[in-house]
């Protein structure tokens, strides 16, 4: 059978077709007959070997032929003999290849036995590859859904360990040297990729992921790229398997790298990266239409990222092949890849100091492609560049001289729109810290006067070095400077020879020579000296000759001045000894430079750290979690490199505490804790000394806002025990000043720390009395306030003393020093009362004496005042004006803590009594009514249900009582039943706390400032105060405005009378500072005497507009406030509010911003004074610039989100159109209806009312935002949605189709349209809706009259329009008459008379007694 030859076809087919001395087949067997065929070549083989291959070869093909319309059993029989040949044929080969000839024939025999055996081997694999993918997808088209079975599997023959085994049967056929039996000895390419074919197929599938299988396949692909020369067809087939597989990137990656280190293949990663980028070339044209991410670009970028990582040596070079595509803008994750391709690089191969420049040369292409994709499009490269950098900055791979570029680019990113990228550049930033090569300790002030010393140094040595030139010789040069000059000019033509004597003499020889000619005034032999030595330096004489002859004489005289000025330092030591001298010198300076280059570095670090602070100070308020998280690791690790800046950043810290966010809440008590909390030191007295010194460091740079929240965090600290005992007795000493060094900020921010402890822990004030009244009470004014501070904590206990308590006579010993001696009052004063009133169980005795002693020291002041004046003509008594304000502002917050005092603490004694004797008259009936009609257990579970409620209800203070007492009053109603049930009882202990309660008013009203008592006797002094500023100063004014208003809030009678005055000082005061506080008293009157205060609540609407910024700020947070806890109707006013949107000040702008986006959440409020603010911001009167308005309108109708609200906002918008006269308003009006979101009703209801604007078309603003309407609403819109904007579009082209018939038509036409649209104007005052107009004005409401008003035409009015909606019309029409406008004309007209008079209490908002 060695006559033919057997060619391996590129077709089954092929093979029958009968050619000339090639092998082909005659007869395809049967299935039915195919399991007798394969038992009979299975005999044959047994008998012949391998060579039974030449006779049985149509019996596998057959196999082929049929494919999977055969029975597993058939094909794993068939298989199955190939492989026990193939197997076999190893052992054959080696028996035949052992030999250096071959006999031709056998040759030809042994190749065809190879090519058949092979052939069928990669085919039959093909077909049970084709038959398990064909039963597969038959499962899933039947439903059979779910992990396949083992017994499946195991019954196909095809699992993985069959495909495992395959593939090592083929490895060991190809070890052989089949090439010998090809002549030339070189396998033809067919065979080649037949044998490869079944590699490719297992890097397609899933299985290439088990790393046995893996290493398998390469092993077979080495050895073909070994001894077959497949290695380009290998590249180009892996590629391809990359660009579409991505589940074969990284078996394709280590393989990779089992070829470049089993086989020696070194060049194959970087030939692979080659193939790569003409691969991703032509995937580029071709796919440079769509504009999206392609997977194959993304595969291979992560193919060669994971290969850079695992042969980074071989892939440094292959690099620059890839390169270029750092400019394409098609693929982000490929330029990422290359990016971290470079990073790898530079972090394994290209880092230290033995690089040759070649590779010097390379590293800084890297680094510079790095830092110039810092800019990169897309904010992922520029993340993920960034870390790149944290990496090489980590590992000390970025050299000195580019750190400072890269810093001050990563801080540029801080300003970056992406929040990745922020916060990457934060932790580039903390790298940079955490690995800067300069030191442990940054402070900018140490480093610069560090700097400051080391530079005088430096210019010291080098003074020493290149000496200045000597007075006395300058002074010499002067006398002989024009016989030089003259000299030099008589001399210069005349030709000059060499100076022999001087030929082998050295340089300072010949300044020698030179200074003692000119001494000897010798000037032309020094002339000629300096020409001899010019000779050394040929170009400086090349210089000359370009030069003029008066510049050549410049030029000589120049020279031998300098070399005659400047001192001979040889004069007095050895030559040997001055280069000794001079060596160390040169070796000082060398070394101070470096110093001064390093410090000048590292001054410039930490000012470029300084100058980023800033920025993360910023982010530590953003809303994305990422900045404040990183924003606080930062600050964290800066913290401990002793960045000065980064104080303001670790205090701001703080208020992160308060965050409804609790990953960030933690983030901040672990960073404080890892700050303040943690020390080295082992022993307790070391570590307590270090926590303590930190913590006072840092109360020493908090401000108020950041203390309460430090408060905060101490007292979680005291509950989790992080404060111990060692710690708070180091806070004392601090205090004490008994360690060496404590100044007295430190004293003060201990004695603060101490404040907070003692909060959280009162028995740390209640052990230290002793210290307090020693030491607290009696030093300067900080330690004082501090020490009641400390005191207020005692409240805590729920012990009160004795007015006779020593602790109490220390204080009104202290308070009484104070009062007279001390510069500051009043905030001690102000913790003192606190403390009185918290503490004292009769406050009002200690109090009483205090105001009596200080009226005492008046008028002793007022009598030394007067004695000391007594020479003097005056027409008034001299009243100490300090002395005055500080008693004044006692009486006020004297009365003040009163009312506290009588509205909580005595109304919850007075409840806890009453809750007592409940319980007693319980218990008793409880004993007479045993097992009456209840079980014991029962009236127990009753009795502690009321217990419950009559302890909830005792929290309460007596004026929040005082406001429910009336509902209480009017649900009790008369009961059948004479016997006392449960709920009688629990409503009998009601009625007790209401009696209560109202004993508790009626004593704030009548004894406090009530008329006859102690305080109300200064009241005429309090008017007159305020009603006199030219005669008192601002500072006691401030104190009377504080105090008559704190009178108003204990006494509604008060309050009444002081209104006017009080709007008076509020409307006419210069005093900023008074303004605002009397705009946050109205507000704490409106909370206490709603009804006394809402007639003048206009006041505060109109100082919205005020000039000074800090009063528009006080009244908007007011006016907000009030509004928002419904304590103030929300009236056609709250367009002054509104405006306040536009603010100049972008503060006041974000807080009206606030406030809307809050009332958008209450319900309906927004809704209810929408129509309101449109049609008052739209009033020509009051003249608002149009951008102004749109800004305005286009934020507060973006919080209207319920499509019910904004069908009937359209429906009233539509309808204000017939009421508007001006353009404005049209425009206005329009453009509000621009910005809603439109729905198919809302959509109808703008079509149904077209009768009401059609008329308006014709003004262009009007038709640009109808254009804008249309066109928003139809983009992504749904058909029927976009089919009622074309309604709505082909209406407005009819409107404008009728009016230009009627444009054409004439005068008498106009005159006939003007006729018919007259009537149309008083058809409202028809209605009618307006008949029971009476009965409908017992509800009021919050909006405006104008915001119901009803449409001109009645007829016209769609059918959809609600019944409550015509109700609410009808209800506002005598509001409007009664309530807008005379009020608001009245005050017009008569403003400066009426302004400041007490408007007419209204009988429906007042209630008497």
């Amino acid at each position: 059978m060695s006559h033919f030859e057997f060619e391996i076809p590129l077709e089954k087919d092929k093979l029958l077709e009968s050619q000339v001395d090639k092998y082909h087949v005659e007869d395809v067997v049967q299935p039915r007959l195919l399991l007798s065929q394969l038992q009979d070549a299975a005999r044959a083989y047994n008998s012949e070997g391998v060579e039974y291959i030449l006779e049985h070869f149509d019996t596998y093909f057959s196999i082929i032929v049929h494919g999977s319309k055969l029975e597993w059993n058939v094909i794993n029989k068939g298989f199955d003999h190939i492989v026990r040949a193939a197997k076999g044929l190893c052992n054959h080969l080696e028996l035949i290849l052992q030999d250096n000839e071959i006999d031709p024939e056998l040759r030809v025999k042994t190749l065809n036995i190879v090519k058949m055996t092979m052939y069928l081997f990669t085919q039959i694999m093909k077909v049970k590859d084709v038959k398990l993918a064909a039963d597969n997808s038959t499962k899933l088209t039947l439903g059979k859904k779910g992990k396949k079975t083992t017994d499946e599997e195991e019954f196909c023959g095809w699992t993985e360990a069959d495909k495992q085994a395959a593939l090592v049967t083929l490895h060991l056929v190809l070890q052989q040297p089949i090439s010998k039996l090809w002549d030339p000895p070189l396998a033809e390419d067919n065979f080649v990729s037949m044998v490869a074919d079944p590699c490719y197929k297992a890097l397609e599938e899933q299985i290439i992921k088990t790393k046995s299988i893996r290493e398998t396949v390469f092993q077979v692909l080495g050895v073909l790229i070994k001894k077959y020369n497949h290695g380009m067809s290998c590249l180009i087939k892996l590629v391809q398997v990359l660009q579409i597989f991505e589940h074969a990137v990284l078996p394709i990656c280590g393989g990779v790298v089992q070829l470049t280190k089993d086989f020696g293949l070194g060049t194959f990663g970087p030939q692979m990266v080659r193939e790569i980028a003409e691969a991703l070339a032509s995937t580029d044209e071709e796919n440079a239409a769509t504009g999206t991410e392609q997977s194959a670009a993304r595969n291979c970028g992560t193919f060669l990222l994971e290969l850079t990582k695992e042969v980074p040596k071989e892939m440094t070079s292959a690099i620059s092949t890839i390169q270029p595509y750092l400019e394409s803008d098609e693929s982000y994750t490929l330029r990422i890849s290359v990016l971290g391709m470079m990073c790898e690089v530079l972090t394994v191969e290209l880092r230290g100091e033995g690089l040759t420049e070649e590779q010097r040369t390379q590293r800084d292409d890297f680094l510079d492609d790095l830092y110039e994709h810092m800019h990169d499009l897309s904010a992922y490269v520029r993340h993920k560049v960034l870390q790149f950098w944290c990496r090489l900055q980590r590992e000390n791979c970025v050299p000195v001289n580019r750190q400072r570029t890269v810093l001050e680019r990563a801080i540029g990113r801080l300003r970056d729109k992406a929040a990745l990228v922020r916060k990457a550049a934060i932790q580039l930033l903390k790298i940079f810290l955490e690995c800067n090569p300069f030191s442990a300790q940054l402070k900018l002030e140490l480093l610069e006067e560090q700097l400051a010393t080391e530079q005088k140094i430096l210019d010291g040595l080098q003074k020493q070095l290149n000496p200045g030139p000597d007075p006395e010789l300058v002074k010499k040069w002067e006398k002989i400077e024009e016989h030089v000059i003259k000299m030099i000019k008589e001399k210069m033509n005349i030709l000059t020879q060499d100076e022999p004597e001087l030929s082998q003499a050295s340089i300072d020889d010949v300044y020698n020579s030179i200074r003692k000619h000119l001494k000897e005034k010798n000037f032309y032999k020094a002339y000629l000296i300096v020409k001899h030595a010019e000779r050394q330096y040929p170009h400086a004489k090349l210089l000359r000759c370009d030069m003029e002859k008066s510049e050549q004489v410049e030029y000589f005289v120049a020279l031998l001045r300098n070399v005659f000025i400047v001192p001979d330092r040889r004069q007095s030591t050895s030559l040997s000894q001055e280069c000794a001298n001079e060596l160390a010198l040169y070796k000082r300076v060398e070394e101070k430079e470096n110093i001064v280059a390093f410090l000048q570095e590292s001054v410039h670090f930490s000012r470029m750290i300084s100058e980023a602070v800033p920025l993360i100070n910023a982010l530590l308020m953003s809303k994305q979690a990422g900045d404040v998280s990183e924003a606080i690791d930062f600050f964290t690790t800066a913290h401990h490199f002793n960045i000065e800046s980064a104080k303001d950043g670790v205090a701001n810290m703080l208020l992160l505490v308060w965050s409804p966010d609790q990953d960030k809440r933690e983030a901040v008590e672990r960073a404080y804790r890892e700050m303040y909390l943690e020390c080295d030191n082992k022993a307790e007295r070391a570590r307590a000394f270090a926590i303590a010194k930190k913590l006072v460091d840092l109360m020493n740079h908090i401000d108020r806002g950041s203390a309460l929240a430090l408060e905060h965090l101490v007292d979680k600290w005291v509950d989790k025990g992080d404060i111990n005992p060692a710690l708070i007795q180091l806070f004392w000493e601090m205090f004490l000043k008994k360690i060496d060094g404590t100044t007295d900020m430190d004293s003060y921010a201990a004695l603060s720390i101490l404040v907070m402890i003692a909060k959280a822990k009162p028995s740390v004030a209640l052990a230290n009395l002793e210290v307090i009244q020693i030491h607290g009470l009696t030093g300067d004014y900080n330690s004082r306030n501090l020490s009641v501070q400390l005191l207020i904590s005692l409240a805590k206990k729920n012990q009160r003393y004795p007015a006779d308590h020593a602790i109490f006579t220390s204080v009104y010993d202290s308070v009484m020093e104070a009062f007279s001696k001390l510069d500051n009052f009043t905030s001690f004063a102000a913790n003192s009362i606190d403390f009185i009133y918290a503490v004292c169980d009769t406050p009002e005795i200690i109090c009483a004496k205090i105001l009596a002693e200080m009226y005492k020291k008046i008028e002793e002041a007022m009598v030394r005042n007067n004695e000391m004046n007594e020479g003097e003509e005056k027409d008034e008594t001299l009243i100490p004006t300090e002395l005055l304000a500080r008693f004044v502002f006692v009486l006020g917050h004297v009365a003040f803590q009163q009312l506290i005092y009588l509205d909580i603490s005595v109304y919850s004694e007075l409840r806890r009594r009453n809750q007592v004797r409940e319980e007693r008259k319980a218990e008793e009936k409880r004993k007479k009514k045993a097992g009456a009609f209840a079980t014991p257990i029962r009236k127990g579970r009753a009795d502690d249900l009321r217990r419950q409620t009559l302890m909830n209800a005792s929290n309460a203070s007596a004026s929040s009582r005082g406001q429910r007492s009336a509902s209480v009053a009017s649900n009790k109603g008369p009961s059948a039943n004479t016997t006392m049930t449960e709920e009688e009882t629990g409503l009998e202990g009601a009625v007790a706390d209401d009696a209560d309660a109202e004993y508790v008013r009626s004593v704030c009203e009548k004894d406090i400032v009530g008329s006859q008592t102690a305080l109300a006797r200064y009241i005429p002094l309090l008017r007159w105060l305020l009603s006199n500023p030219a005669k008192c100063t601002p500072t006691l004014q401030a104190a009377a405005a504080l105090t008559f208003t704190r009178f108003m809030l204990v006494s509604s009678s008060v309050c009444e009378d002081g209104l006017q005055l009080m709007v008076t000082v509020l409307k006419r005061s210069k005093n900023v500072t008074l303004r605002t506080n009397l705009t946050i008293a109205f507000a704490d009157l409106t909370l206490r005497f709603p009804n006394l205060t809402q007639p003048w609540t206009h006041h505060i609407y109109n100082i919205l507009t005020d000039e000074e910024l800090e009063v528009r700020q006080c009244a908007v947070k007011m006016l907000s406030f009030l509004v928002l806890h419904e304590m103030v109707r929300v009236k056609g006013q709250i367009a002054d509010m509104a405006l306040c949107c536009a603010d100049k000040d972008p503060r006041v702008a974000a807080m009206t911003r606030l406030f809307f986006k809050q009332l958008s959440q209450k319900g309906n409020a927004l809704y209810n004074v929408m129509p309101d603010i449109i049609s008052r911001l739209s009033d020509p009167e009051l003249n608002v610039p149009e951008d102004q308005y749109r800004v305005i309108m286009k934020y507060i109708t973006s919080l209207i989100q319920k499509d019910r609200q904004m069908e009937a906002l359209v429906e009233k918008l539509c309808q204000r159109f017939k009421l508007s006269t001006d353009e404005r308003q049209w425009r206005d009006l329009a453009y509000c209806l621009s910005l809603f979101t439109y729905n198919e009703r809302s959509l109808r209801k703008l079509i149904e009312n077209m009768d009401c604007y059609k008329d308006k078309l014709h003004c262009a603003g009007v038709m640009e935002s109808l254009t804008t309407l249309m066109n928003n609403t139809s983009k992504m819109a749904k058909n029927e949605i976009k089919s009622l904007v074309i309604e709505l579009g082909d209406k407005i082209e009819e409107c404008f189709a009728v009016r230009d018939n009627e444009d054409g038509e004439g005068e008498d036409n106009a005159d006939r349209d003007a006729r018919k649209d007259a009537p149309l104007e008083p058809a409202p005052r028809a209605t009618p809706r307006r008949k029971p107009a009476a009965r409908r004005n017992r509800r009021r409401s919050s909006s405006s009259p104008d915001e119901n008003d009803p449409p001109n035409n009645v007829e016209v009015t769609p059918q959809s329009t609600r019944k409550s909606a015509r109700k609410v019309t009808a209800r506002y029409n005598k509001v409007t008459s009664n309530d807008s406008e005379d009020s608001d004309d009245d005050f017009e007209t008569k403003r400066n008379i009426e302004v400041f008079k007490k408007p007419p209490a209204r009988k429906t908002t007042r209630r008497r007694k």
